[in-house]
């Protein structure tokens, strides 16, 4: 059974059939996609609901492996025998399930991402400040900056009317 993911690098959703490789974690065969909601396989239930994995396409994985500094195929790709875990670390290091891409708040639990979604976002500010404004999350404008992504914006004004 397919499910989706949202490709971080040029923001696009694609079909998975249940298996992806992240490199980035340091593996180099494909993993069993689980979801980040209910953490059973993505081939079992109704996944319609739940968060989306953020996960470079494969069309573009070696973009996304460049960009961070990795030339895909050579030895300076990730380990994971050097990095120990494969989760996602706070500034600390301590592990997070994920982070909010409008304000970068970091979720230490499920539950802690859920209620900060809930109602709209309504416990994100800065979602809360811009969700009108048709932009993008603040977290994200580097990265496609950096990827040469143009903004949809055509005055070069960032929304808080700086340039």
């Amino acid at each position: 059974m397919s499910h989706k993911h949202f490709c971080d690098v040029v923001g696009h959703a694609w079909e998975c059939d249940g298996m992806a490789l992240r490199p980035l974690t340091g593996y180099t065969e494909a993993s069993l996609c689980v979801c980040g909601t209910c953490q059973v396989p993505m081939e079992f239930g109704d996944h319609s609901g739940c968060m989306i994995e953020l996960l470079a396409c494969p069309e573009h994985m070696d973009e996304q492996l460049r960009q961070m500094g990795y030339e895909p195929g050579t030895d300076n790709m990730p380990s994971n025998e050097d990095s120990g875990t494969t989760m996602l670390t706070d500034d600390d290091g301590n592990p997070i399930v994920g982070f909010c891409l409008w304000c970068d708040m970091d979720f230490y639990s499920i539950e802690e991402a859920e209620a900060h979604n809930a109602n709209d976002s309504a416990a994100c500010p800065v979602f809360q400040q811009l969700k009108d404004g048709q932009c993008m999350p603040p977290v994200l404008q580097p990265m496609l900056e950096g990827a040469g992504v143009p903004d949809d914006d055509d005055s070069g004004e960032e929304p808080d009317g700086k340039r």
